[in-house]
């Protein structure tokens, strides 16, 4: 993964989630949280992604978990990379 453009990630909430606090979490840290039904689409470029997960998005094949930070835990379940869409073939 070498795209530094936009990184989707999925986020699934944890039943008892505040999402105010896990959105303000996303936020303070550059990410952009937009509401599904289960949880959040979470966008940013690699290196904000990599920063704020302390990840390095070359080792995750896409599907892939990324790890829950401990501020988090309390609210997501999980947090999976996304595979990229492909609108050409």
């Amino acid at each position: 993964m070498t795209d530094d453009k936009f990184i989707e990630l999925f986020v699934k909430w944890k039943p008892s989630a505040s999402i105010p606090v896990a959105r303000q979490w996303f936020e303070q840290r550059n990410l952009t949280a937009t509401a599904m039904k289960a949880g959040a689409l979470l966008t940013g470029s690699k290196s904000q992604i990599e920063r704020a997960f302390a990840v390095s998005l070359d080792d995750i094949q896409p599907a892939g978990n990324l790890p829950v930070p401990q501020q988090l835990h309390d609210h997501v379940e999980t947090i999976s990379l996304m595979r990229p869409r492909s609108y050409h073939r």
